[in-house]
């Protein structure tokens, strides 16, 4: 059954038609890569800051609070300005002042990263007045603080993050954000006493 399905596929492909899919696909193939590199934020890299990078469950609005740390590095001669940065589909917010974490019979302040805070004011594209700019040739940190609707008990979320320019061209990363050690720490206080 194989061999004769290969064996009239082979025939096909000899054909002047057969020929004429394949330099079709081999065509679209390399027209969807080209655009594919086109769409991408030139001289743009993005690594991920995993000890700045954490997410926590909120007790007192029953969400996740996330923040991502990037390091962002310029390698082209333009300066890159941008002005999204979705995680999953979220848009960034203001952090809250304070993040506590409650245990049984103590509370934890989280501080934040001491790197520029990178908030999207949404709206329209005409009407941004916020834009984080990377100068070229430079190397720069910023952290992203998102509200997710979803509460997990994993201890790892993996989720895309996408960086968006003022010229809606895209840098895309897969991010692996971990539990805060100082919840987990509490999480296991709090079953040691049961």
């Amino acid at each position: 059954m194989l061999q004769q399905l290969l064996k009239q596929l082979l025939q096909f492909l000899s054909t002047p038609t057969g020929q004429s899919v394949v330099l079709g696909l081999a065509c679209f193939i390399a027209l969807a890569v080209i655009y594919h590199k086109k769409r991408q934020i030139p001289g743009l890299s993005v690594e991920v800051i995993p000890e700045d990078t954490w997410f926590i469950n909120r007790d007192d609005n029953h969400r996740l609070a996330i923040v991502v740390s990037l390091h962002l590095i310029n390698k082209s001669s333009a300066p890159i300005r941008i002005r999204k940065c979705k995680l999953s589909g979220y848009s960034p917010k203001p952090p809250p002042e304070k993040l506590l974490l409650e245990g049984h019979d103590s509370s934890v302040e989280l501080t934040y990263p001491k790197y520029h805070l990178f908030v999207d004011v949404g709206g329209h594209p005409s009407e941004h007045t916020s834009e984080y700019v990377l100068n070229p040739y430079t190397e720069q940190r910023m952290w992203v603080f998102y509200n997710s609707g979803i509460v997990t008990m994993t201890n790892m979320l993996r989720a895309p993050i996408l960086l968006k320019d003022v010229n809606r061209k895209r840098k895309a990363i897969q991010v692996a954000v971990p539990r805060n050690m100082e919840q987990i720490q509490l999480y296991r206080e709090a079953a040691m006493r049961w």
